[in-house]
């Protein structure tokens, strides 16, 4: 074989080891183009946002988190991400940056909301009176029945803050003026009052006629509580 016809020979194998590797890398691209239709960004499903029902006093500050669940099972922290949203739905009780910080601005309840997309979360929040320094409740005295359905309404006001009947950091206690024991069968309940705590009676212990003595009580914001003054009464007939 002269030497010329070989050369030829390698340089036309050189040629098609070229063209080989070229067609190569070329499906390798066209596979990987097909391919994107098949790797999918994960879409989100549902944002779980807490903490819930988590108390702050007016002023202070509560960090909220929302987590995301996507549709593949994972999970994100998408609090401060691009597109995610925070609302309030009462501005007058708490505000939230677009970062998920709450700062109380007055007493209350109120449900801070994170949204991304068509996905929701919402967690629920009370704000509390920083510097209580008493609390007053009304009317100092009433007559209700026992049987008649009908519920009776008290009205706790705080000095400063206002009307905190119907916190949840206020708490309220029903004792026999007699006993000085607790009465059990009185419950709050949501209709009966424009203004205040509406309350209904189920089966009392002890049993009417009974006098009960109420009380109101709230976090001072300092560490301790402070306690409405005894002899705000409701008197229960049968």
């Amino acid at each position: 074989m002269s030497e010329r016809v070989f050369l030829t020979m390698l340089s036309s194998r050189r040629k098609l080891q070229l063209a080989a590797s070229f067609a190569f890398l070329l499906l390798i691209a066209v596979v990987g183009v097909g391919c994107n239709g098949f790797f999918v960004d994960p879409i989100l499903q549902t944002i779980t946002v807490g903490p819930t029902g988590v108390g702050i006093l007016v002023g202070k500050t509560q960090q909220m988190t929302a987590i995301g669940t996507y549709d593949d099972g994972s999970q994100k922290n998408i609090t401060g991400s691009t597109g995610t949203t925070w609302t309030t739905n009462d501005q007058t009780i708490s505000s939230v940056t677009s970062g998920g910080l709450v700062t109380g601005v007055g007493a209350g309840n109120a449900t801070v909301t994170a949204t991304q997309g068509v996905a929701t979360g919402s967690a629920s929040i009370t704000v509390s009176l920083n510097g209580v320094t008493s609390i007053t409740v009304t009317p100092s005295s009433q007559s209700v029945s026992a049987t008649g359905g009908v519920p009776f309404c008290l009205v706790a006001t705080a000095t400063p803050g206002g009307d905190i009947s119907t916190l949840n950091s206020t708490t309220w206690a029903f004792t026999n003026s007699t006993t000085n024991l607790p009465v059990t069968g009185i419950t709050k309940t949501n209709t009966g009052c424009t203004t205040g705590q509406a309350w209904s009676i189920g089966t009392l212990s002890p049993t009417p006629p009974i006098t009960v003595n109420v009380t109101a009580s709230a976090p001072s914001g300092t560490g301790g509580t402070v306690t409405s003054p005894s002899g705000v009464t409701v008197n229960i007939t049968p």
